[in-house]
This record gives structure tokens, sequence and C-alpha cells, in this order.
């Protein structure tokens, strides 16, 4: 892996194109259920204040502000002022006054009044050294504050019964990609040790997936956007090409071979890890 290809994982390497931003859109139906119960898991109740990390569309944000009720309150950081935007305007629209978001990174962001809570979704697959980066957010939580995190397992992923050949070739050309451009297709399962060594105490931990029950589930759909979206890069480090790929007809195809076997498959598994800042309370 080249070096230049870790570096630029951290500033997010599937873009923040319009398409982009609809894939994550997606992407927030899949895994809101998944998200809602490792918060209520990790003890998000009323009256806490909460600090979502990378939070982009505002997914995890406005499920924290559900829960956390119009006493408490939730700020969801993001660099991009573009997906904070539609983050700013789904929380008018569902009148969750209690949550704002701010543009910065997280090594900008000042340290003032502690959390009671901090989360975060799909951010440190993209992160060159995870555990420092869970050791910056950890500054921001008071003692015995709790940290929840969901990150994909991608090496687990590419499930499907019975198997399915198109299906397979799509993760066969997905997982050397994410891990050539310096995604980390281990981080669900290392979400434990990550946070230990970053000095939490873990405390529990679940994993989910969701299923493409019918060719035209949201799972499915994902799937092929996400292609989509890595295909400049399957190109270029010569993965794939987009003769073979052929994404304009991929979904056709791929929804036909599930018809053709009355298959099922499961293109996610997100594993979701709370634990607490150590200290008196």
């Amino acid at each position: 892996m080249r070096v230049e290809e870790t570096q630029a994982a951290a500033e997010y390497v599937l873009g923040h194109e319009d398409r982009e931003l609809q894939r994550l859109m997606l992407q927030v139906q899949m895994y809101a259920p998944l998200t809602e119960s490792v918060l209520r898991g990790a003890g998000i109740k009323p009256g806490m204040r909460v600090l979502d990390v990378g939070c982009g569309v505002g997914d995890v944000s406005l499920l924290a502000a559900e829960l956390v009720g119009p006493t408490g309150e939730v700020v969801g950081v993001d660099r991009e002022a573009r997906v904070l935007a539609g983050a700013q305007r789904r929380a008018r629209e569902q009148g969750l006054s209690q949550v704002r978001f701010h543009q910065s990174s997280l090594e900008s962001l000042p340290v003032e009044a502690p959390f009671d809570a901090i989360v975060s979704r799909l951010v440190l697959m993209f992160q060159p050294d995870p555990v420092s980066f869970v050791r910056r957010m950890a500054e921001h939580l008071r003692p015995g504050g709790v940290m929840a995190l969901q990150e994909l397992e991608l090496a687990a992923m590419g499930m499907s019964h019975p198997k399915l050949p198109l299906f397979a070739r799509i993760w066969s050309w997905m997982l050397p990609t994410c891990e050539r451009v310096g995604i980390k297709v281990h981080m669900g399962l290392e979400l434990v040790s990550t946070l230990r060594r970053a000095g939490l105490v873990v405390d529990d931990g679940v994993v989910g997936g969701r299923l493409g029950v019918t060719p035209d589930a949201d799972p499915t759909q994902a799937l092929v956007e996400t292609v989509r979206t890595l295909l400049p890069h399957m190109e270029r480090l010569g993965v794939a090409l987009a003769m073979e790929v052929d994404i304009d007809t991929l979904a056709a195809r791929l929804t036909a071979e599930l018809r053709a076997n009355n298959g099922v498959l499961m293109p996610s598994v997100m594993v979701g890890v709370w634990g607490h800042r150590p200290g008196p309370v």
C-alpha cells in the first residue's frame, strides 16, 4: 500500500459528489435500525450531551437527538459543509432543535465542556491511525462518559445463499480496492482492541447486518452504488476494467441473478462496540 493512498483515506476517499451523497442517504435507510440498537445499548438517554464525530448527512446525530430528547444536546461535526447543510435541513424538518452541526475536523474542535457520550459510525475505517483518533475523541469525553462506535467488517461481507457468481465477483473487485486505498477492512472486529489501546474500558458490543431479501432491496442498491463510487479506484489500481464491471447494467444483472436463483445476500456486517472513559464520575 502506498503512503499517499493511506493518507488519502483520512480525507474520505469516496468523495462528496452528488451521487455519493445519494448513496450515503441510501445507507442511512439501511443502517438506522442497527445504529439505534447500539445507541440504546450504550445507554444514550434523555438529558445527555452527545458528540457525533464525522456526522456526515446526520443520521446518527438525529437518532441520538431523539434519544436525548429536548432536555439533551447533540453536536455533529464533519469537515464537509455540503453534507452538513443537508444534515441541518433534516434536523429542521424533524423538529429536532436539540441538535446542531459544526464544520470542523476533530483536530480543530476546541476541548471545552466535556460530553456525556461520543458516537461515531463508519469513520475509523478511513483513519490512518484509529487508536490515536479514538484517543483524540476521548479528550472530549467526561470521566465515566460512554463512547459508542460502529464500523463495517468488510472482510466478512459478500455472503449469499446460494452462491451467486456475479455477487462473488463484485466482492473480488471491492475488497482489494478498499485495502489498497487504505480503508481498513477488519475495522469492525478491531473495535474492541482499538478502544482498549486508546485507554477506554470496553463494556459490550453487537454484530448486525441487513439482508437483501428482494432484488430491489436497499442493500442490493447500496452495493451497486458503492461499486460505482469505487470504480475509478478499481481502474486506477488495475483491479477491474470499466468494461468488465459494466456499471450501467450491473444492477440489472445482479437483480436477474438473485431472481433466477431465488437468492438472498448479505452485503453488510456492522459491528457496534461501546465502552467508557475510566475515572471518577
